[in-house]
Order: structure tokens, then C-alpha cells, then sequence
């Protein structure tokens, strides 16, 4: 290696040495900005995963009247119902549920809450048409067609509360990104004031370097290093963190929730990258910015 890279390492090596408690605190403030960070980025992953999965299988709910609200629906109504149902082009498959199929899937879905599944009573949930649809977006055309049709008591897209859903976790993901970067403007700052005061104490140093013609870069260069060092390792602990946490929590929720898909190691791997040029930028950029205000102070 040549003598001059060696001397650049070496000294990136002292600053980082000289202050240990600076550069500990600004790996760990990186570490938590780019965690915050990771895991919006894991949790975007997750929603788009489930969402692709749950559009696939949106159906339509076409509830049938029992006599409570409207007139019961009659036998011949409800084969007619279906039969008019399947000779839609854009439904996909047509599939009967029985108010004792509805209260055993209730029971099923609600297992967790015995309070609950106590108060409803076996008969007060309708018989229903579950519709699966070719393509989800095609609901206005079976509701058009079939809400004023006899024993028809109301239909339900179910889109609509994947809908609300959705905006839920769009809410908590982008309050995640929006404390993910202020943390990382925390950390950004603290990068440039150790650079600063890193080269404060070597003022005298660099001084004489500038006096025996070093130029701009060779004198930068070492603090340059120190922050891209710190920020490097504040990215690889926050990857290594997600790497060992995100795969133990999504085994142990897709055990629970059997309607789900998670995301697993490969989206951990896949944000390696993201994690990496963030820790390398975010150092390089306060370093840049931190030598330059030094330099003409």
C-alpha cells in the first residue's frame, strides 16, 4: 500500500481512537435512525405483500334476506340469484354460505374473544352469496345490477374495509419515515460536529500540512474516512438487528395469523443495500459539510 494511503488510514484510525465516546454515540445514534428506517421499509414491503394477496381474494358479499329485515328469500329466488350471479362475465366463482357456515366462520375468526362470539346468536347472522370477481374493480357492476333484487338485503365490497385497513397502516408507516429522518438529521449533525471537533484538535496539524503544499483532499480525506467508517458500521448494526429480529417476528405472527403472508429474510437482504449507501451518504455529506464550514472559519 502506498505510503500516502497508509498515512490517510492511520489517521482516520487516531481520530476515531481519540474520540471513542463521539464516535460510539454516533454509530448508535445511525444505528437507531437507520433501524427506524429499515423497518419502514420492511413494513412498506409487508403491506404491499398483503395487500397484493388480499386484492387477489376481495369477494363480494351478497347478504340474503331472513325475514328481519325484508322478506325472506324464497328457494326459487335464491337459485335464480345464483344462476343470474354465475352468467356474469366478470365473476369468477359463486359460493353459497349458510347462516350456520356464516356463525361457524364467526366463531372460528373471533376464537379469541369468547365475549364476543357469546352475544351473537347462532341465527342472527344472513345467508349469503360470497362472489369472487375476475377483476375486484368490476364491484359497482354486480351492485348495480343486484341491489333491488328480490331477497336481497344489502351487498358488501369488501375492498372497502381493506380500504380503511390500509389507510390505517399508511398512517403508521409514514409516522415511522418521518421519525426515521429526523432521527437521521440528528445523527447527521452529530457526524458534523464530531468532524468538527476532530479537526479543531488537529488545527495545528493540518496547518503545517497546508504550509509544505498538501492539497484540500489529502488534508479532508482522513476526517472524510472517520465519518464514512462510523456511518458504514451505524448501518451494518441496524441490518444485523433487523436480520435477526424481523424473521423471528414474522415466523412467529404467520404461526397466529394463518390468513396472512409475511415477509421474510430475502426483504431483509433486499434492504441491505438502502441501509448501506443511506449510512455512507448521510456520513459523507455531514463530513463534506462540517470540513467545509472548518475550513473557512
Amino acid at each position: 500500500m502506498p505510503a500516502r494511503w497508509r498515512y490517510i488510514l492511520s489517521e482516520a484510525g487516531k481520530g476515531l481512537r481519540r474520540n471513542v465516546l463521539m464516535t460510539v454515540a454516533v454509530i448508535l445514534s445511525i444505528t437507531v435512525s437507520l433501524t427506524l428506517l429499515g423497518a419502514t421499509l420492511l413494513l412498506r414491503d409487508q403491506i404491499d405483500l398483503a395487500t397484493d394477496d388480499w386484492v387477489d381474494q376481495v369477494e363480494v358479499s351478497i347478504f340474503l334476506c331472513d325475514g328481519e329485515t325484508c322478506p325472506a328469500i324464497t328457494p326459487e329466488q335464491e337459485d335464480q340469484l345464483r344462476e343470474d350471479l354465475e352468467a356474469q362475465p366478470v365473476v369468477d366463482e359463486v359460493l353459497y354460505e349458510s347462516k350456520e357456515e356464516a356463525y361457524e366462520r364467526f366463531t372460528e375468526l373471533f376464537q379469541d374473544q369468547p365475549n364476543l362470539v357469546e352475544a351473537v346468536e347462532p341465527d342472527i347472522l344472513p345467508a349469503s352469496f360470497r362472489v369472487s370477481l375476475v377483476d375486484p374493480d368490476e364491484f359497482l357492476v354486480i351492485a348495480q345490477q343486484f341491489e333491488a333484487y328480490p331477497g336481497v338485503e344489502d351487498i358488501i365490497d369488501q375492498r372497502e374495509v381493506l380500504t380503511q385497513f390500509l389507510n390505517f397502516t399508511r398512517i403508521v408507516r409514514n409516522g415511522a419515515l418521518a421519525v426515521a429522518l429526523i432521527q437521521l438529521a440528528a445523527a447527521a449533525l452529530l457526524i458534523g460536529n464530531t468532524i468538527l471537533m476532530s479537526a479543531f484538535a488537529r488545527r495545528e496539524q493540518t496547518s503545517i500540512m497546508k504550509l509544505v503544499g498538501a492539497s484540500n483532499w489529502y488534508i479532508r480525506l482522513p476526517f472524510f474516512l472517520e465519518a464514512v467508517i462510523t456511518g458504514v458500521l451505524g448501518a451494518v448494526v441496524s441490518w444485523g438487528l433487523l436480520y435477526v429480529v424481523v424473521p423471528r417476528v414474522t415466523e412467529g405472527l404467520s404461526a397466529q395469523v394463518l390468513l396472512m403472508p409475511f415477509i421474510g429474510v430475502r426483504e431483509v437482504w433486499e434492504a441491505a443495500p438502502v441501509l448501506l449507501a443511506s449510512g455512507f451518504g448521510i456520513a459523507a455529506f455531514s463530513s463534506i459539510i462540517a470540513l467545509w464550514f472548518f475550513q473557512d472559519s
